[in-house]
């Protein structure tokens, strides 16, 4: 069993893996209910390799500290399929979304057009909309990364039948609102982003949190040439930092159908009001605790999150 060697939480035994709370937790703390969930009762299609990244995962939820590496149960999930199953595991166990439809937030992108796009559902509780400036994270596992980003609200539900004989313009013709983002990049493995891309996957790549600005009418999205698209960052209020045309996939909206698809494909359909933030303009700014980041997207809007 790996071992655990960084005790700035507190404790420096294993890994916290399999059925045991790490050694040194407060006994008020370690009571069968709060040790670990029923895997095979909660999650059935959880293969059982992957109860080593679920428990690791959950323990570090819990605790609020980065419990364990990445790299350690990675070789453990056999593709993704299994982290992505470790992922809806962790949803139950935490009531991320009402079990019965399909996520209400997700996050998607790709590193361009040629690259498998990436769909991921987001903890809807750790979701703030309609503000102008974000409310400070509580728990921060590895790191304050922030994005600036565009979201897109899906206006009907889509069925899989549908989603199936989507293009690019019936899939932007469902959209009703676009609202400028703010994704916070964080991470619950002690390896932070060089853990494996399983363990990452398994983990909710990398997402720590989302705030929506207010939302605008499709209308704005209408001619608009995203090449010439001026994304500005600041951070505590100093030089502005400009981005233009800096999307990886030229269009935010490109990945509409591939998304759509994928969330028909494993829930049956995509309801409305359902919303996809699609990627950052300005890569991913490294903030430190008490830094306020504020983002404006000529045009779409602009919103602050103070970290």
């Amino acid at each position: 069993m790996p071992e655990n060697n960084d005790c700035k939480s507190g404790w420096c035994g294993p890994a916290p893996f399999a059925n045991t709370p790490p050694m040194g937790l407060a006994p008020e703390l370690q009571t069968q209910e709060d040790v670990l969930p029923d895997w095979k009762q909660i999650a059935s299609e959880l293969h059982e390799d992957a109860y080593a990244t679920a428990d690791a995962l959950w323990w570090s939820r819990k605790l609020g500290e980065k419990m364990s590496l990445g790299a350690d149960v990675a070789p453990l999930m056999r593709d993704e399929a299994d982290a992505r199953a470790v992922q809806s595991a962790l949803a139950r166990a935490w009531n991320w979304w009402p079990a019965g439809r399909a996520p209400r937030y997700w996050k998607s992108g790709g590193a361009d057009r040629q690259a498998a796009l990436l769909h991921v559902a987001l903890p809807e509780n750790g979701v703030q909309e309609g503000r102008l400036q974000a409310v400070a994270p509580q728990t921060v596992f590895n790191m304050r990364g922030a994005e600036a980003e565009i979201a897109l609200r899906l206006g009907r539900s889509v069925t899989a039948e549908q989603a199936a004989a989507l293009d690019y313009d019936s899939a932007l013709a469902l959209l009703d609102g676009v609202a400028v983002a703010i994704e916070w990049v964080d991470v619950r493995w002690r390896d932070g982003l060089q853990a494996p891309a399983l363990a990452l996957l398994a983990d909710g790549q990398c997402h720590g949190g989302l705030a929506l600005g207010e939302w605008q009418p499709t209308s704005v999205l209408q001619g608009r040439d995203w090449a010439r698209q001026l994304c500005t960052v600041q951070v505590n209020g100093g030089e502005a930092q400009r981005f233009v045309g800096t999307h990886s996939l030229g269009d935010p909206a490109w990945l509409l159908v591939d998304w759509l698809q994928h969330v028909a494909a494993e829930y049956g359909s995509v309801p409305a009001g359902t919303v996809v933030t699609t990627g950052t303009w300005c890569g991913c700014q490294r903030l430190e605790a008490g830094d306020r980041f504020d983002i404006s997207f000529e045009g779409l809007g602009q919103l602050g999150w103070q970290f």
